[in-house]
């Protein structure tokens, strides 16, 4: 998975890059293996919201995979908090995904084995 980060109204770090990266690193297991397209675009930005005191940090991913576009947004007090939020937004969405495709295979799977034995 070809992973790219960028930053809006703030400079990205080697500190926020590597955080980022090994985080989202963990969501290659979700994507199937012969899957050599897929892309993963990380934005990451400081809203300058004038009605809430503070700094706020927004994430906000788009992935690209075969057959399936995603995307998600998050905001968050700490750049960090709102890195590891996302992940686990994406995480879940693939992990249904996946579910999805696994229930219908077995679906189809099932109908095919009553087809061969009502044959039999």
């Amino acid at each position: 998975m070809h992973i790219i980060i960028t930053g809006v109204h703030m400079e990205i770090t080697d500190a926020i890059r590597e955080y980022t990266l090994e985080k989202m690193k963990t969501l290659e297991k979700f994507i199937e293996s012969d899957d050599t397209s897929s892309k993963l675009e990380i934005e990451l930005s400081k809203t300058s919201n004038h009605h809430v005191h503070g700094q706020v940090f927004q994430a906000e991913a788009h992935l690209h995979t075969r057959g399936h576009n995603l995307s998600l947004k998050t905001t968050q007090e700490d750049l960090y908090k709102s890195i590891d939020v996302i992940k686990d937004m994406l995480g879940r969405e693939l992990t249904q995904k996946k579910d999805k495709n696994r229930s219908v295979f077995k679906r189809g799977a099932h109908s095919v084995k009553a087809l061969f034995k009502k044959l039999s």
